[in-house]
């Protein structure tokens, strides 16, 4: 970073740390929470804490009192390393817009700055995924049905309970119950306390258990936030502290009191952030990656028409297939799907150049695709079936992903090269995120799936989510019933269906 931009970077952060300061800590949380209840549509409740402006709709992105969720969860970063109020001094009434919008001013003044701090101008490709990916889970949605889901039935398995157990000391199926009272209990108000678990009884115990393990105390994310912080890293792309630790434990005149800045972030701990704490046991990983193949196969048999095939992986001369296998034979197509469930690390996701700085995170992808040139080289080689491919992904990995998807598929190549698989077996694929292929299925027929699978491995459309690529081909939609993702809850957790009752 040059000496011109760090004279620029000092001067906002100067006025930043001038403004926040004298702010206390639970102001910045109540702040957090009131404008994510407005964008969530909980205008009634965000009033209660902030006189706030508009509907919901201008809260949302493209509207004209939008604050990026990310923008939040680096203030409140920022005000963790700054420590506590400077009680002599003048400050912001974050109760009004007013004031909340002078400091959203100067954060974003800040971030513009370091935006740019780490990557030259011409890099601004390879950049993508990490500008895009703080927006990511907050468009995907966190809360429905389809997101919690996926994550118990992946991870909340016996294996997986058994290990999350054993690091944390205390069940899953408990930490689950309790983190999402404390979700739904911190709809009106940004904290709860403990009594208002006592009539479903949880004990004070067990629910300190569970703050222990998502949450901490005040001077605990203080200590935090100094421990990961970086200084030659962009504040928006440091570690999320209401995503790690979405609770924060405040202590009053009455007691312990559960403060939670930011629901969407703690539904995401209590879901795909299970991933986390079971990824270090081998038995765990192993059956989570198993739990996703038999999802990823149950969605799509689900969705696809009578005449068309879902079989699961077939022996080979090399070894097992890849995992699912479609074909229709009414229209003489199919798909190889191959399903990858390693996350992307965090190595990935805060790199101004991706796939130059962690190419070996990305071996995997590549593996994916070989694998899927390998199956259909066994099984499909002069078939009257036209074959194509979707490495399906529990994470995204290659979404605005368009500056290196050449350079995998370069090196899956060189891989097929050495494994003496014909260029004619090498057909086209498509890096898929699963939420992006479940909605495909959901609102489209195979045939057109299928189209943008061929399409997807083009250089236009490379990088792409697939449904993208069928809203530039103007392909009609054609609903289909859900899959039903709460049998799977039911399956997950005994727990669950005792809230439909």
């Amino acid at each position: 970073m040059g000496a011109f931009s760090n004279e620029k970077r000092l001067y906002w952060e100067r006025r930043l740390h001038d403004l926040l300061r004298p702010v206390p800590v639970e102001d910045i949380l109540i702040l957090s929470w009131a404008i994510e209840a407005m964008r969530d549509g909980r205008a009634e409740a965000a009033r209660r804490r902030l006189k706030i402006p508009g509907n919901t709709s201008d809260h949302k992105i493209g509207g004209k009192f939008f604050v990026p969720p990310w923008s939040i969860d680096a203030l409140i970063r920022e005000k963790l390393l700054l420590g506590p109020a400077q009680n002599d001094a003048k400050r912001l009434n974050l109760k009004l817009w007013n004031g909340a919008g002078r400091l959203l001013d100067v954060y974003t003044g800040l971030s513009n700055v370091e935006s740019v701090m780490d990557y030259s101008p011409s890099e601004v490709l390879a950049a993508m995924p990490r500008l895009f990916w703080p927006q990511y889970d907050w468009q995907l949605g966190t809360s429905n049905l389809f997101r919690i889901g996926r994550a118990w039935h992946v991870y909340a398995t016996p294996e997986g309970k058994a290990a999350f157990s054993t690091k944390h000391e205390i069940d899953l199926e408990t930490f689950l119950k309790i983190g999402f009272g404390i979700y739904a209990g911190s709809a009106e108000n940004p904290a709860i306390r403990s009594d208002s678990f006592a009539a479903i009884g949880v004990s004070k115990a067990e629910l300190h258990q569970v703050r222990r393990v998502i949450g901490d105390t005040l001077k605990g994310h203080c200590e935090w936030a100094k421990d990961t912080n970086n200084p030659n890293l962009p504040r928006d792309f440091l570690p999320s502290v209401t995503k790690e630790r979405p609770i924060f434990e405040i202590s009053d005149t009455k007691g312990r009191v559960y403060c939670v800045p930011s629901r969407a972030n703690l539904m995401l701990r209590l879901t795909d952030g299970l991933y986390y704490d079971i990824v270090s046991d081998p038995d765990a990983r192993r059956r989570s990656g198993e739990a996703f193949e038999d999802l990823c196969f149950q969605v799509i048999r689900h969705y696809v028409d009578v005449t068309t095939s879902v079989q699961p992986e077939r022996p080979t001369k090399y070894g097992m297939s890849a995992d699912i296998l479609v074909e229709d034979r009414s229209d003489l197509t199919g798909l190889i799907i191959e399903c990858k469930i390693r996350r992307l690390p965090r190595r990935v996701l805060t790199s101004p150049n991706p796939f130059k700085d962690c190419a070996d995170a990305f071996e995997d992808v590549i593996k994916g695709i070989v694998q899927i040139w390998r199956t259909h080289h066994e099984f499909y080689t002069g078939s009257t079936l036209n074959m194509a491919g979707v490495v399906l992904q529990y994470d995204p990995w290659t979404i605005l992903g368009n500056a290196f998807v050449s350079k995998l598929f370069k090196s899956a190549h060189e891989k097929a090269d050495t494994l003496e698989i014909p260029i004619s077996d090498r057909i086209s694929v498509a890096l898929v995120g699963y939420s992006d292929f479940e909605h495909l299925l959901r609102n489209y027929q195979h045939s057109d799936i299928f189209e943008a699978v061929s399409d997807w491995d083009t250089e236009k459309f490379h990088g792409w989510s697939l449904v993208s690529v069928l809203k530039e081909k103007n392909i009609e939609k054609k609903l289909k019933s859900e899959f039903d993702y709460e049998k799977l809850l039911m399956e997950a957790v005994t727990w669950w269906g005792d809230l439909e009752s």
